[in-house]
């Protein structure tokens, strides 16, 4: 295994982590609009904890046991995380299944739960994550833009969101030699929680992030978030290009006041489904 490090300025940190035929990179949101406020329970952690060895890829089982390793190296009396069943698991969609993850994370240190994934961010996010696999470009700034500019041009986020709520974004990829890689957004999510202190934990912070203006929708929620993903075509990580590559793109945006919430929130707590809103 060997990390490699590259600065390339001062919003951005790259990370390329090379374990049994995996190579994955990604990218620290660019610094938020102000500072996030954590419970004094749960600082971040004082290393890196990389997915439990031993443990591998193939299902809920899996994840459960490097999620929950994760938290028990953390500290600070986190509970475990209990996914739904294989089958229902499987029956999930990229959003749902980051939601799902994100929110257990949120809820598990007393943060409020997103109020869901919506289409417009959604959107955005694949489009940028096409973007990048199309043109072997990564990169917050790769295609002339920025996750401002990107976000701003869809024009119900334009219109509807509240100030300084509109430029957080999370990117990642995975590539290897194989034909396929099993658990690219779990993976993502866990990289961002638990494998990020070379960036200052600057991915994981979008994720806990708790600054958005609540003044619409289910008083006990904040904040859309959007997950793109794009794969397949030859990838270039560290100069090596390799046929197979999962492009990651994460979105998150603070809707105005009179957003109109189209869907109830999902159930609390349990093996809930979140629901798309908008």
């Amino acid at each position: 295994m060997f990390n490699l490090f590259r600065v390339s300025n001062k919003l951005r940190f790259y990370l390329f982590l090379a374990v049994a035929g995996i190579v994955s990179l990604f990218v620290c949101a660019p610094a938020l609009p102000y500072s996030i406020e954590l419970p004094e329970a749960y600082p971040d952690p004082t290393n890196d904890i990389p997915w439990k060895s031993g443990v591998g890829f193939g299902g809920v089982d899996d994840i459960e046991a490097a999620f929950n390793y994760a938290r028990s190296q953390e500290g600070g009396g986190l509970p475990t995380m209990d996914l739904p069943s294989q089958s229902t698991w499987n029956a999930m969609s990229d959003n749902e299944k980051a939601l799902w993850l994100i929110d257990s994370e949120r809820l598990a240190r007393g943060i409020n739960r997103l109020h869901g994934y919506e289409s417009n961010v959604t959107s955005v996010a694949q489009n940028y994550a096409d973007w990048l696999l199309d043109n072997d470009a990564w990169g917050h700034y790769a295609d002339g833009k920025n996750p401002a500019i990107r976000l701003g041009e869809n024009i119900e986020i334009a219109n509807c969101h509240d100030e300084y709520q509109l430029w957080m974004e999370n990117l990642y990829a995975l590539a290897t030699t194989a034909s396929s890689i099993p658990l690219p957004i779990e993976r993502a999510i866990y990289g961002w929680m638990y494998v990020d202190k070379s960036s200052s934990w600057g991915h994981r912070y979008l994720l806990l992030y708790e600054g958005f203006v609540e003044n619409g929708g289910p008083g006990d929620r904040e904040g859309f978030m959007g997950i793109g993903r794009a794969n397949g075509k030859p990838y270039t990580i560290n100069s090596t290009t390799y046929p197979t590559a999962e492009v990651i793109v994460f979105n998150m945006f603070d809707p105005c006041s009179n957003w109109d919430y189209e869907a109830p929130p999902p159930s609390p707590g349990g093996f809930f489904l979140p629901l798309v809103y908008k």
